[in-house]
């Protein structure tokens, strides 16, 4: 056992220059899958009560389909590299074996050699991967979330690579110390016509073009580089479509649910908890303002007597109570949700003002009836069928710590509301409340809004509004410069995430580069032989062009469907991205030039001592 490891290092580091292209490969193949599982842990923490739930749930699937596609592109390098090492030590096991060589030494010897090449690019891609993270996360004041990065997770994932590795190169090794033969059929003069002949076709138009094809033909690994270069485009699309799909998406609907307003006038606290409500801070850090108190009567009544249009808002935070449904079913009841309490945002409007775009289903309530909306977070989070379970309000009349919550008097409404519909909803997380505000009034909520929001206004009609709002104490703020501010933390995250999408965009790039080489090496001897037969290298390079091209189309098809449609279509509900097709055109033609390049470079390096 010590003599075989004593050799596998012997032979790990004597074919280290030689293999140093696969095992780069292997090292940034593990670095990947770092950055994935880092990239993963870190979403999950900051967005889990920063944004919706729905497209929550896109960053975290986006990130898990990084993570499974890094994998299997990891398991395919993988392969194909020990396909080739192996391959090219044919030799060393005929030498073996003509020396005496026990087969069950052999053995050992070269699974010995592969797991510890293994091992070592795994441990040097897992450091290379943090590196990258720490790097990253510190550029972008994100360092915090490196505690949520578990080492566990990503070192399981790629141990997973370790057992390919293990496998494929136990049934390769097996395979070739049982054969008797070991030299290279392909590498026979007798596998081509006489050099006559051969020089007589390759003059005909075209020649290395069909000499590429029948090269592809009689390769025998047309699935195995269909799955390959299928999953390489797939995750070069699917890197560059997923993030900007989410991200134009998300600030789409963020954008439209507060585009008709332009200034929002308030008592501090009032607009402080407005704010912070549609910021991407924890829901946590707003759950102890429980009242707001309304507007003064008087300046609503001059601020109408102006004659312009504006919207009046009640937000506050109160305790609602869910009321399950007794549906009778095949002549039995079932109770369909159950009864919890829980702290949401309530928003009273005058008048509807929701964007039809922002609706998972339903549509505006009925004033005259006891309807309200809710934001997707909350459906998803507490309601068991939404459609037919109804809620009702318990009003907290004055503000305390939640840790006393218990010990105070709840005033609880007789009135249960039906839920009309569920709205895609950046308004504190998505776990809000709508309905109209004289709702409010009859629960002796509130009697009158607390905020009020106007569109674009001339300067006679600014000037008229700030003087009497100034003159009852009330503060005018710029909505869009509002929420630009405090978009601040998304919005840095997005770019990091965006940063991390384009590390993961270069190292699959040089996968396809990777991809390249060792498709002409596995068949380097058929172009050495062809070189050795007159062929000029041009036409050399295009036979392998051909034939790597045709490896690719395939896979370029179907991957780059399946890597636009499943990100936009499946990953990010209610998707949105300018420019979709010019993107993925632009994926494809990058992945075909770096074949194209990776083809030639591959070749032109393989026989320039010829």
């Amino acid at each position: 056992m010590i003599g075989q490891l004593k050799f596998a290092w012997i032979d790990f580091r004597r074919s280290l220059l030689a293999s140093a292209f696969s095992l780069i490969s292997q090292i940034i193949t593990y670095s990947a899958i770092t950055i994935s599982i880092s990239l993963y842990s870190a979403s999950k923490h900051f967005l889990n009560n920063s944004i919706n739930v729905i497209f929550y749930n896109s960053f975290r699937n986006i990130t898990l389909l990084f993570i499974v596609v890094c994998v299997i592109i990891g398991g395919i390098v993988t392969s194909r590299s020990i396909d080739l090492k192996i391959q090219s030590q044919r030799d060393d096991i005929g030498i073996m074996k003509n020396v005496g060589g026990k087969s069950r030494w052999i053995y050992s010897y070269f699974i010995f050699n592969q797991l510890l090449t293994a091992v070592i690019m795994l441990v040097l891609g897992m450091i290379l991967g943090m590196i990258f993270i720490s790097v990253v996360f510190a550029s972008f004041k994100f360092i915090v979330y490196l505690k949520f990065v578990k080492f566990i997770p990503i070192f399981i994932s790629n141990i997973v690579i370790i057992i390919i590795t293990y496998i494929k190169s136990h049934y390769t090794i097996v395979k070739l110390v049982g054969e008797k033969d070991f030299e290279q059929s392909s590498s026979k003069l007798s596998n081509y016509k006489s050099i006559f002949e051969f020089n007589k076709i390759m003059k005909k138009f075209g020649a290395p073009i069909k000499l590429g094809i029948k090269n592809f033909l009689r390769s025998g690994k047309i699935l195995s580089s269909f799955i390959f270069s299928f999953f390489l485009v797939f995750s070069l699309v699917s890197f560059v479509i997923s993030p900007l799909t989410v991200n134009e998406t998300y600030s789409y609907h963020f954008d439209i649910r507060n585009q008709d307003y332009s200034i929002v006038i308030g008592k501090s606290d009032s607009l402080d908890f407005y704010n912070q409500s549609l910021s991407f801070h924890t829901y946590e850090n707003i759950s102890n303002n429980y009242y707001l108190s309304s507007l003064n009567s008087s300046f609503m009544e001059e601020i109408d007597n102006l004659n312009v249009e504006f919207q009046e808002l009640f937000v506050t935070k109160m305790l609602v109570e869910t009321i399950p449904y007794l549906e009778i079913s095949g002549g039995s009841y079932e109770l369909i949700g159950s009864n919890r309490t829980f702290y949401a945002t309530i928003i009273g409007y005058k008048t509807n003002f929701l964007h039809e775009d922002l609706f998972v289903w339903g549509s505006n309530p009925d004033p005259s009836r006891n309807e309200v909306l809710i934001g997707d977070s909350l459906d998803r989070s507490l309601f068991e069928n939404s459609t037919v379970e109804k809620i009702k309000f318990r009003d907290l009349s004055n503000p305390c710590p939640i840790s006393v919550v218990d010990d105070i008097t709840l005033l609880e409404s007789t009135k249960q509301y039906s839920i009309k519909g569920v709205i895609i909803d950046s308004f504190a997380s998505g776990f809000t409340i709508y309905f109209p505000i004289n709702k409010l009034k009859q629960e002796s909520i509130t009697n009158g809004p607390n905020l009020i929001l106007f569109d674009e206004l001339n300067s006679t009609n600014f000037n008229q509004i700030l003087t009497i709002s100034n003159s009852y104490g009330y503060e005018i703020q710029e909505i869009q410069e509002t929420l630009q501010e405090n978009q601040k933390s998304y919005r840095t995250f997005s770019q990091m995430f965006n940063t991390l999408g384009i590390g993961l965009f270069a190292i699959f790039s040089f996968q396809v580069i990777v991809f390249c080489f060792l498709y002409f090496l596995s068949y380097r001897k058929d172009y050495k032989l062809l070189a050795d037969l007159g062929i000029k290298k041009g036409k050399l390079h295009s036979i392998n062009y051909t034939a790597t091209i045709l490896q690719t189309i395939p896979g370029i098809i179907f991957g780059a469907y399946f890597g636009s449609i499943i990100p936009r279509y499946f990953l990010v509900p209610h998707s949105r991205l300018t420019l979709f097709g010019l993107i993925v055109l632009a994926s494809v033609l990058w992945f075909i030039l770096l074949v194209s390049s990776g083809s030639f470079a591959a070749s032109r390096r393989g026989l320039k001592k010829n």
